[in-house]
């Protein structure tokens, strides 16, 4: 036999298993957080969760620093939108921060509670590992394991590059999926599927055979696209007086460890997709869409850029809900198996997944065995 064991079903839903690779997994490795653009301002702002960490971003007077989302003070949190523009102070009490997570100011604090310089030393908040790839934000919660250029190896520069070549947006969204987060990123993993899920959608799309290249949790996936999209995207683009990226003519595919994909649609469109774990059977699924700009250097008409999202919604809105679908068919069935299913060749960049999910996981059993 040449199919390989898949994981566990437990490795889905057992609570355990979920508490441990939050942290072995997401804060010990460096998560895809945001794009630049977002923080161009002195406040910008964006927020995301990493692990069990809630951490922010923010641009402080054009530097950008990653620190805990959580007040010293009465643990409220410090910026609660997903994304804005507000200094770094408390709504709650209004204590608030530098941009080295350094405690600067406490209302009353003469009067009501008498915090001397080293007591506000040891106020400030955790600070957080932040390098950028391009015009992509990377933010790492554990400290001291490789840089962001070492971990992506090979795919520094291609990510460099992608952030760069596709900066036009077109518009974002997320879907929330009653599944594992790590069923939600082995759906797009392989293209074995594609004729049993997606025969109207996907099918018609792109063809049914994938070249694959891998490292260090990292994969990439190349499809050659069938001739039909090909030329709506060569007519979209003499339309739109944009020129195609001839380094990803077909559909190329990159999934960054442990829950980032990118998707690029014949040199013109990125998607790019990260898999949030809500909990042990709950992910949140976000996408944003960005093409590449204008030759002539003109914004793309708003008129345009939602008449491409709205191809993208009836497109890929169905691809996803095929895919949700079938996700959380396995998800429910998890709990009445007891052993592994089977991968094929075919579904390497899935093994290739779990192996270096194993890697981490293990890591952290290893350490508890020896500490006990």
């Amino acid at each position: 036999m040449i199919a390989t064991p898949s994981l566990q079903p437990t490795a889905y839903y057992e609570q355990s298993t979920f508490d441990s690779e939050l942290v072995e997994v997401f804060e010990n490795n460096w998560i895809f957080a945001g794009f630049v653009e977002q923080l161009a301002n002195d406040n910008d702002f964006i927020t995301l969760t990493i692990g069990k960490t809630p951490v922010v971003v923010q641009n402080f007077k054009g530097q950008l620093s990653a620190l805990l989302n959580v007040c010293s003070h009465r643990r409220a949190q410090l910026q609660t939108g997903p994304q804005g523009n507000r200094s770094m102070r408390c709504p709650y009490h209004c204590w608030s921060y530098k941009q080295d997570g350094a405690l600067a100011g406490v209302p009353q604090n003469n009067t009501d509670f008498g915090l001397t310089q080293e007591d506000k030393r040891a106020l400030s908040l955790r600070r957080f590992e932040l390098e950028l790839c391009g015009n992509f934000i990377f933010v790492r919660v554990c400290k001291n394991k490789p840089t962001l250029r070492a971990f992506l190896g090979p795919y520094f520069p291609i990510l460099q590059e992608l952030s760069t070549s596709f900066c036009d947006s077109v518009g974002k969204g997320s879907y929330e999926w009653h599944t594992n987060w790590k069923i939600a990123c082995e759906t797009v993993l392989e293209v074995y599927h594609v004729a049993g899920v997606h025969p109207e959608t996907f099918a018609k799309f792109a063809k049914a055979e994938c070249e694959i290249q891998f490292f260090n949790g990292h994969s990439t996936g190349n499809t050659p696209l069938q001739d039909a999209p090909k030329k709506w995207w060569q007519g979209a683009r003499k339309h739109l007086k944009i020129e195609q990226n001839q380094n990803y003519t077909e559909y190329n595919h990159f999934f960054i460890y442990p829950n980032l994909a990118i998707g690029l649609t014949n040199g013109t469109l990125m998607s790019l997709q990260t898999y949030e774990p809500i909990d042990a059977t709950r992910s949140r699924l976000n996408f944003d869409l960005k093409m590449v700009p204008r030759v002539d250097g003109k914004e793309t008409s708003e008129a345009v850029k939602s008449a491409i999202m709205a191809n993208f919604n009836e497109f890929n809105h169905t691809i996803l809900e095929e895919d949700r679908l079938i996700a959380e068919s396995c998800q429910k069935n998890m709990l009445s198996v007891n052993t592994p299913g089977l991968l094929g060749k075919c579904e390497d960049r899935i093994l290739h997944f779990q192996n270096a999910w194993k890697r981490d996981v293990s890591q952290n059993t290893n350490q508890i065995n020896e500490d006990n």
